[in-house]
């Protein structure tokens, strides 16, 4: 177990909820590497599972899936509000290129000056760009963006954002649908705006 290449900090890192990949070196190189089944062995006799996911990135299943971190409903609408906005913007690049292909600045987010998404927002008691940054910080503590090293206010998502990315797109998406359905024309002919899942 000890002859494993950084057991010990990927282990730490991965029970404190942080999702490695390839921005986190040289951890996650050692277990992209042939000895994958190994790591997620020494992990199971601790009583971990360890997950790659099909993006290549890793975490530790949950424990009790049935339990909700404090923090999840908060990065959910964060997440939801960042992607929606970016699906009725009917960018000339996909959805995901937008998000993962830049950085963004807190104070130019629309999750605090657009009223359809305020609301939505201050149900989990996001009210304001302070808050975001407390949502950004918490998404940089499991691995999902970077601040750190970054410009003032600046942030990007990380490739473990994948983790709720793809079920933003279908939320957002549905929506969508649903909208254009209730503003049908008389002629039954539904308009949707383009979507570019991932």
């Amino acid at each position: 177990m000890n002859e494993l290449p950084h057991l010990a900090s990927i282990f730490d890192r991965l029970r404190r909820g942080y999702h490695l990949g390839p921005d986190d070196e040289p951890e996650f190189s050692a277990l992209a590497g042939p000895r994958f089944e190994e790591y997620a062995a020494s992990f199971a006799a601790l009583g971990f599972t360890l997950v790659r996911h099909e993006r290549e990135f890793f975490y530790f299943e949950p424990e009790n899936p049935e339990t909700i971190p404090d923090t999840l409903p908060a990065i959910a609408v964060f997440s939801y509000t960042m992607i929606d906005h970016a699906a009725n913007h009917g960018r000339t690049m996909s959805i995901e290129e937008f998000i993962f292909g830049q950085n963004f600045l807190v104070t130019t987010l629309p999750h605090v000056t657009l009223d359809r998404y305020t609301a939505l927002l201050r149900q989990v008691e996001v009210h304001d760009t302070d808050d975001l940054r407390r949502v950004l910080n918490r998404m940089e503590q499991i691995g999902w963006v970077k601040i750190k090293g970054m410009g003032q206010d600046e942030f990007r998502f990380l490739r473990p954002f994948h983790r709720v990315f793809l079920k933003c797109i279908e939320v957002s998406d549905a929506k969508n649908k649903a909208d254009a359905q209730t503003a049908a024309p008389a002629n039954g002919e539904i308009q949707t705006p383009p979507v570019t899942p991932a």
